[in-house]
């Protein structure tokens, strides 16, 4: 393994298939969640891009896992060619491992092995309480906001069920995933922030079936092909196959019915500034009291950072 010693007797070691399973404690601790390591195995499965495994685990003088920093290989296309890009992805340090410093020497082993792995660059959506530390301590910039648009839905909400008759949780899931699975399947598409001048994360049949990490449906609704996956409370739509405003309402309006079935009271989506997403969306929803930092760091400067679109699909948590 790629081993060496730093202050604090600490161990950095790049991830690989084989201590994946560390990162299961870090998660459980960190975050509350337990993850299964199929699920990792999944999610940093991303050789389509020549690039798996991409980060650094913090060991400490017991070797105990301490903290990781890691980032997701994926494609951006600009002005027709394809460029190596990275999200950023889970930053997580073990409760009794905080304010060692673990995050920044983490991320900077990782931004070095980007770049001389030929990365681009590596863009992210932290939340607000980790995004400080990335312009601060990571040199990162912020360049554009994430905005959430809501339509809401008239039904009986599914949660208010669960809560007032204790119902569990499996039996809605086993209801939305049966009607999810009976609609068309739907194609792999372009963002629908793509322009000739706006860099956009390629949404290829590679990327698609790579995001099959997390449960997401692929469908097709009025002959357009659509990104969709489900909570409690949400249906989102992750991505839309580029639309005129006629084609677009009527795809809505499909939607609409949809989550009155599934008993989802919000259509949920995001994305960047000045897309085509934000103009069909602020004709036909309403605009969360919230916006969603997006920022990155550029090491090549053969992409303009400042010119990255996203939308909700692009997020590793979709």
């Amino acid at each position: 393994m790629d081993q060496k010693r730093f202050k604090m007797n600490y161990i950095f070691t790049k991830l690989t298939s084989e201590n994946q399973q560390d990162l299961i404690p870090i998660y459980s601790d960190a975050f509350g969640i337990e993850v299964s390591l199929d699920f990792l195995r999944a999610k940093q499965n991303t050789s389509f891009t020549g690039f798996e495994h991409v980060g650094f685990i913090a060991y400490d003088e017991h070797n105990q896992p301490a903290a990781f920093y890691g980032v997701y290989p994926c494609m951006v296309e600009y002005h027709g060619k394809k460029y190596l890009v990275a999200q950023s992805g889970d930053t997580m340090t073990h409760s009794s491992h905080v304010g060692k410093g673990l995050f920044t020497q983490l991320a900077q082993k990782t931004y070095d092995y980007c770049k001389e792995n030929g990365f681009h660059l590596v863009f992210g959506f932290p939340n607000e309480n980790s995004f400080p530390g990335f312009i601060k301590r990571l040199g990162w910039s912020h360049f554009d906001d994430m905005t959430p648009y809501l339509i809401r839905i008239k039904c009986i909400p599914w949660i208010r069920l669960k809560n007032t008759f204790k119902l569990p949780q499996s039996l809605h899931d086993k209801w939305c995933n049966f009607v999810l699975n009976r609609l068309k399947q739907g194609n792999p598409f372009k963002s629908s922030a793509f322009s000739n001048e706006t860099p956009v994360v390629d949404h290829s049949s590679e990327f698609f079936a790579y995001k099959t990490y997390s449960k997401n449906y692929l469908v097709k609704l009025n002959g357009k092909n659509l990104w969709l996956k489900f909570d409690d409370t949400f249906l989102f739509i992750g991505d839309f196959e580029t639309s005129s405003e006629a084609e677009f309402k009527q795809v809505i309006k499909r939607l609409k019915r949809l989550a009155f079935f599934l008993g989802l009271p919000h259509l949920r989506f995001q994305t960047s500034s000045s897309t085509e997403g934000e103009r069909l969306f602020q004709k036909f929803s309403l605009p969360m009291q919230v916006n969603y930092p997006v920022g990155g760091i550029n090491f090549s400067g053969e992409i303009p950072l400042e010119k990255l679109k996203f939308t909700g699909a692009d997020n590793d948590t979709f």
